[in-house]
């Protein structure tokens, strides 16, 4: 695990930056009330979260086997290193989607739900890790899919607020048009 957190670490940087770059220009939409703009603001934050999330997925195809045999000639390591790192990168969208939806809630001052839905995956994750891990016999994959599906939870509890008719944001369809200029405000502010 511990040889997996870089290509890990950078993985998350990228999710968690480009959800400060939603929060910031959500937040001053909202402080604007121009609603047709926080809309787009969130959806095209969506968007690029998830376009971020596919990319991760490919490199998990291309290089987890390659970075841990870069770093030692271990088979072992190399076997248990590339597998947890190989399901954390590859089924990355739920870690994508709970930090953009915990990120939306923070915009939209929800900051205590916020806190819930971390909370709610922390516990979650610590909770299945030792059942994945010994109960089950996974091992460190277990581990992966431990932490996959916490998010993934913490995510969709995220992800009801949005679902409330009393939720500052609309995903209307218009929303979902991409703007490359909401993309680029937010990469500049997440960056």
């Amino acid at each position: 695990v511990g040889l997996a957190f870089p290509l890990q670490n950078l993985m998350m940087s990228v999710a968690i930056g480009t959800g400060v770059g939603i929060n910031a220009l959500l937040s001053k939409s909202l402080g604007e009330k121009n609603q047709n703009l926080v809309n787009r603001t969130a959806a095209n934050g969506i968007f690029l979260e998830l376009m971020s999330a596919l990319l991760c997925m490919v490199l998990a195809l291309l290089v987890t086997r390659i970075f841990f045999v870069v770093q030692t000639d271990i088979p072992r390591i190399i076997e248990y290193g590339s597998s947890y790192l190989f399901i954390c990168m590859f089924f990355c969208i739920p870690v994508f989607g709970q930090i953009t939806f915990e990120r939306l809630l923070l915009s939209t001052g929800k900051t205590v739900y916020s806190m819930i839905t971390q909370a709610f995956g922390a516990v979650l994750n610590i909770i299945l890790d030792p059942i994945f891990i010994f109960v089950l016999d996974w091992g460190i994959a277990g581990a992966a899919w431990a932490t996959t599906i916490s998010m993934s939870v913490g995510g969709i509890v995220s992800l009801a607020h949005f679902i409330d008719r009393k939720s500052f944001i609309r995903f209307r369809q218009h929303a979902w048009v991409p703007k490359l200029y909401i993309f680029r405000n937010i990469m500049l502010i997440g960056i």
